[in-house]
């Protein structure tokens, strides 16, 4: 059965608020340097696709103006106070809606390795920017096999693998950019990396526990990790002392 990532999140549960909440804490500052690198300024317009709970749109907004910014996603539940705020918010598939309009950026963020057309959706994106135009994608690549727990590097492993299979997901795709970014047309591109360890007890371990929530069920019925590991990992991830995995 194909599904999409809106098949495993609620969006009005408190648990995946909080859970975006955590995603945002981890990463929108280098998501702002990033911007600001790109010369966002006021007036430009701007797509945030994926928008998720609206915090990188919300930059945008401070920066271009609210009402220079569109910020689109499968489920848009949770982007109601940027509407309010006067930012354009779209129900919108990347990969078959209609362009939301030209614009003068485009960022997305941990959207594209989960997305089965990335490349189409890439090809779309740049056919929205408007001549000059800067698109931003920012792309996790989690790396099971570097973790200093075997277990908890079998359980990432189990997640990428299950979220692979039903959803499409691509773990190993942003290790290919910019490549990706040059195949769509896009000129003078670049890429940088860094590696987050999620120490026990830590933001990022935190997160990573609510997002092998969403599929631990899936993993345990078929057999792919038993809830003893299962057990372990979120143990690991939970203990202070731990360095258990890098993405």
């Amino acid at each position: 059965m194909s599904l999409n990532w809106t098949s495993y999140v609620d969006t009005d549960s408190s648990v995946e608020h909080d859970r975006l909440l955590l995603l945002q804490q981890l990463f929108d500052g280098d998501s702002e340097k990033l911007l600001e690198r790109a010369g966002l300024a006021p007036g430009w317009r701007c797509l945030e696709v994926g928008a998720g709970a609206g915090s990188v749109a919300r930059i945008l907004a401070d920066r271009a103006g609210a009402t220079n910014v569109t910020a689109t996603d499968l489920d848009t539940t949770l982007l109601a106070p940027l509407a309010e705020s006067g930012v354009r918010v779209l129900r919108h598939d990347v990969t078959t809606d209609e362009a939301p309009g030209e614009f003068d950026l485009i960022h997305t963020r941990l959207v594209l390795e989960h997305v089965t057309q990335r490349d189409l959706a890439l090809r779309r994106m740049v056919s929205w920017l408007a001549p000059g135009g800067v698109l931003v994608v920012e792309a996790a690549a989690p790396m099971p096999e570097m973790s200093s727990d075997p277990t908890v590097g079998r359980a990432l492993a189990a997640l990428s693998d299950q979220l692979r299979r039903s959803v499409g997901t691509d773990r190993t795709w942003a290790r290919t950019l910019p490549v990706p970014l040059e195949q769509a047309g896009l000129v003078d591109c670049t890429a940088e990396g860094h590696i987050i360890p999620a120490r026990g007890g830590s933001p990022f371990a935190h997160w990573m526990i609510e997002t092998h929530r969403l599929v631990e069920q899936d993993v345990v019925s078929n057999g792919t990790l038993t809830a003893a590991e299962l057990a372990h990992t979120f143990a690991a991830y939970t203990n202070r002392l731990s360095s258990t995995t890098r993405g």
